[in-house]
């Protein structure tokens, strides 16, 4: 007889354990899916995106000058282009 009530105490603890944690998961969740939130992730995300978009536009037009200025020292020095470069 003690032994069922000693389980019966044990399962009841565990599912009052499980139960308040899945209130306080399903609380945190909630919140982090509350309309404000959403638009401030959204607006970092975006503001993230676009520094990284600018980056890789500046990064892509310094090393496009960089090639046209070899390039049009290679022509102007009359070496011309060699068609193996680079193969």
């Amino acid at each position: 007889m003690f032994s069922r009530m000693f389980f019966a105490a044990v399962g009841l603890g565990a599912g009052v354990a499980v139960g308040i944690w899945t209130i306080r998961k399903l609380q945190r969740t909630s919140q982090q899916l509350a309309p404000d939130r959403l638009v401030a992730r959204a607006g970092e995300t975006a503001s993230g995106l676009g520094a990284r978009l600018t980056q890789a536009i500046e990064i892509g037009g310094a090393a496009a000058r960089a090639k046209e200025a070899e390039l049009r020292a290679a022509y102007v020095n009359g070496r011309g282009v060699d068609e193996h470069a680079g193969h």
